[in-house]
């Protein structure tokens, strides 16, 4: 943990550019978070999950789609653990990359929540 603090400690101090990247990446997990809190309806039933033994989509429940809320969490607080541990051990730009790629993966999963949602 301490070694964690002194890593952020060295991007605040180094290098601020990386800090937006960090910001965007969190911003991006939050509102995957929030979309998946707020926007399911309890009430409605999802074809969400294929079935590749009858090639078909089955629907199930809605608390099913609360797994993107997981993904936010994962995504948006957890990369940027990681993507600050990189940014000492391997450099800013394999950190970069990293959170780059884990915004796509976000966007990705939120455009599949809203177009299951019916919003997108």
């Amino acid at each position: 943990m301490k070694q964690l603090a002194e890593d952020f400690g060295a991007i605040f101090k180094r290098d601020r550019s990386f800090i937006i990247w960090m910001v965007v990446n969190f911003g991006l997990g939050l509102w995957l978070f929030l979309e998946s809190l707020f926007r399911l309806d309890p009430t409605s039933r999802l074809y969400w999950r294929y079935s590749g033994v009858v090639n078909s989509y089955d629907d199930g429940a809605w608390w099913y789609m609360l797994s993107f809320s997981i993904i936010a969490i994962v995504l948006g607080a957890g990369h940027i653990l990681i993507s600050a541990r990189l940014h000492s051990k391997r450099g800013k730009d394999v950190a970069r990359l990293f959170l780059g790629v884990s915004c796509v993966i976000i966007i990705v999963a939120l455009h599949a929540l809203l177009s299951l949602v019916g919003r997108g």
